[in-house]
């Protein structure tokens, strides 16, 4: 909800995973890329994709942080940061129950937190919520609605003193999950409609309807956070961060988005535990310098399986590709890394109102991963045959491998910044960030290079990706406004990209580099007393300066090879303009009521939503409107809200992508006499109104 009305920050639910993005900076659909933008929840980093997906309630506040933060944020912090803070234990005893109820999606969630002292130094906060949703999109082979959602979020927090010693205990536990994608099978080009057709046709048309096999994704997250303040001598104080996460992920997908049965069936799984320790003095501040200094320690293993079954649609292509039918490949991935990195930031405050910011990390991290490939035909012609591993390589590219290696890097990420005061009111600055994102090891490779039989490159291991951001920023505030301004410009290099080969796999590597330049801008200001405006908007110029290797889109002549050339293109989900503007209003009603209405408008310009840039399904932009109404009690205990998104209905597609094996198909069903795509899309939510009511005790 956040991302829709923050300029050049969008967060995104695929296929398989949820990628966050700033600026066009994301991980690719691989799940053996760190996180680009990760996710800091209470101090502790979030790394992987699926954590994204963890509800998040009962939050004091949000903060997104764009461009590289390696200083205080980690090393793969590269493209910027989300920084969520909950809400903490209070000294006086509070509650709050919240329901709300939203009829069109068939979408109920309910809040309950309760907080105050337990004991004369314990305090205890808790909170549940639960969320269900039965979706918007017609599943005509199943006969259910999708997507649906089905939520439960605990979490328990302690604090006490001891001493001069503060401490926190934060535990909390999710089960988050869903059934079905918000997604459609769309843009049908050339002979694909010709051969779908009749009773293996293909549902194309954008109608909300969708025809699908079982999907399905089951997750639980687990975590604990111990933070502890002690009060040194001389003001500062020496905190400690203790964390550990992990998460339990079970996916049944049918990965060819249609109807008929070819990949029915395949589920994946990833196990992920992390721990991390962190350790950082901060100044008593208020001086010259004030500066803070720490060192963290994290180590994490990750298990992922993919299963891959070919299923009855294939014996239509008749021998030897029928012979496929009831063959699979198993995939198992294993990886554990350790990372040590020790970092400072310091403010000098110079004379006549200077003041210089220096900051840097300096990282080490080491990695171990392992992929195996294997082919099964039991209970087929193929069992035991030879010919399995031909037929797999010589129509799918894929390849049977078992391949192990481990990796090692160090990284150095200065950060300057020297701002100056215009006046008590208003500000003005420019910075100098260096950042870096870990390499690793392919997770969803389907070959190695020199696999036997298969003609894809394939790929094992990416390097280091590199950024240097500057930035020149003008901030404001006074009683009745404030405004601030950004102008940016980022170099990367060595890119982490994920290259679909166009069947069913992927080519994981670097691309060269690209940059970025633009501003953002954003403001507010208060009419009257009950009347407030505000506004924000951004520009975006994303280039690749140098990238060959790219997935050609439809019918796109190749300019190496099978790939296109990007030099010079721009990138998937980066639109050049996106704004947000609206009105606050409350006014107390003559029974001591307030009553309070918020009209916002999200707008973004056209942007790519595959990563070849195809131009048949690129999103053409939209202006979305939100209303809320609430009426509230005069001592702030009752609360009840119309909450309305996306009133003008507007049809978005969020991300997209080649329905798999749709061209391979049309080639063998027609001899070679015909070419032809589809392609598939995920839409954001369309129309929803919801009534809320908020108790606070």
């Amino acid at each position: 909800s956040l991302s829709a009305s923050v300029p050049n920050f969008m967060v995104v639910e695929t296929q398989i995973d949820t990628s966050i993005s700033v600026r066009g900076v994301r991980s690719g659909a691989n799940k053996g890329f760190e996180q680009s933008v990760p996710m800091n929840f209470d101090g502790i980093v979030y790394p992987r994709s699926q954590l994204a997906r963890t509800p998040l309630v009962d939050l004091e506040r949000v903060e997104v942080l764009r461009g590289p933060q390696p200083t205080l944020f980690g090393k793969n912090a590269i493209g910027g940061a989300v920084s969520v803070t909950s809400a903490k234990p209070t000294e006086e005893f509070e509650g709050k129950f919240s329901t709300s109820h939203e009829s069109e999606h068939g979408e109920d969630q309910s809040l309950l937190v309760l907080s105050g002292p337990l004991s004369d130094n314990l305090l205890g906060r808790l909170t549940v919520s639960t969320r269900e949703m039965d979706g918007w999109i017609t599943n005509t082979k199943m006969k259910r609605l999708e997507p649906q959602r089905d939520e439960t979020y605990i979490r328990g927090q302690l604090a006490w003193t001891s001493g001069d010693v503060d401490y926190n205990l934060k535990v909390e536990t999710a089960d988050f999950d869903s059934l079905g994608y918000a997604m459609e099978a769309i843009a049908p080009q050339d002979g694909y409609g010709l051969v779908f057709a009749g009773p293996i046709a293909v549902e194309t048309t954008e109608n909300w309807v969708r025809s699908s096999g079982e999907t399905f994704s089951q997750n639980t997250m687990d975590n604990f956070v111990l933070t502890a303040n002690y009060p040194m001598d001389g003001g500062g104080t020496l905190t400690s961060i203790t964390g550990h996460v992990e998460y339990d992920s079970y996916e049944v997908l049918d990965v060819d988005y249609v109807g008929l049965e070819i990949l029915d069936g395949t589920n994946q799984t990833e196990k992920y535990d992390q721990w991390s320790q962190e350790i950082r003095y901060t100044s008593p501040g208020g001086e010259d310098v004030d500066y803070i200094i720490g060192a963290y320690f994290q180590t994490a293993d990750v298990d992922v399986t993919d299963y891959v079954p070919l299923g009855s649609f294939l014996a239509l292509a008749g021998p030897p590709v029928s012979f496929l039918v009831g063959t699979n490949w198993d995939r198992l991935y294993a990886q554990s890394s350790d990372m040590f990195s020790i970092f400072g930031q310091a403010d000098i405050n110079l004379q006549d109102n200077w003041r210089l910011t220096v900051g840097a990390r300096y990282s080490s991290e080491d990695k171990d991963g392992s992929r195996k490939l294997t082919l099964d035909g039991t209970g087929t012609a193929l069992d035991g045959s030879p010919l399995l591993n031909a037929l797999w390589a010589g129509v799918l590219n894929v390849g049977p491998h078992n391949i192990a290696s481990s990796r090692s890097e160090n990284s150095f990420d200065p950060m300057v910044r020297l701002s100056y005061d215009l006046s008590d009111n208003s500000q003005m600055y420019v910075s100098y960030t260096q950042g870096s994102k870990a390499g690793g090891f392919d997770i969803r490779g389907n070959s190695i290079p020199g696999t036997p039989l298969v003609s894809s490159e394939g790929g094992w291991e990416f390097e280091e990706e590199e950024a240097t951001n500057i930035e020149w920023g003008y901030k404001m505030k006074s009683d009745r406004a404030s405004f601030d301004f950004t102008y940016f410009t980022t170099e990367y290099d060595n890119l982490q990209t994920s290259v679909f080969d166009g069947v069913l796999g992927f080519k994981v590597g670097n691309a060269s580099a690209a940059e970025l330049d633009g501003f953002e801008m954003q403001g507010r200001y208060l009419i009257t007393d009950n009347l407030e405006f505000y506004a924000s908007m951004a520009s975006l110029d994303y280039k690749f300066t140098d990238w060959k290797d790219s997935q050609c889109a439809y019918k796109e002549p190749a300019t190496n090879g099978i790939y296109c050339d990007r030099t010079g293109a721009s990138v998937i989900l980066a639109p050049e303009d996106t704004a947000n503007a609206g009105f606050a209003y409350d006014t107390v009603l003559s029974n001591s009521w307030v009553f309070d209405a918020n009209l916002n408008v999200d707008y973004s310009s056209e942007y790519f939503i595959t990563t070849n840039l195809d131009k048949n399904i690129k999103e053409s932009g939209y202006s979305k409107v939100g209303l809320v109404l609430g009426l509230e009690s005069s001592d702030g205990k009752w609360r009840i809200s119309l909450i309305g998104d996306n009133l003008t209905d507007e049809r978005i597609k969020v991300v997209g992508g080649t329905i798999p094996l749709a061209r391979t198909f049309v080639r063998l069903a027609s001899g070679g006499a015909l070419d032809g795509i589809a392609y598939d899309a995920i839409y954001a939510r369309p129309k929803n109104i919801a009534v809320k009511l908020d108790y606070n005790f």
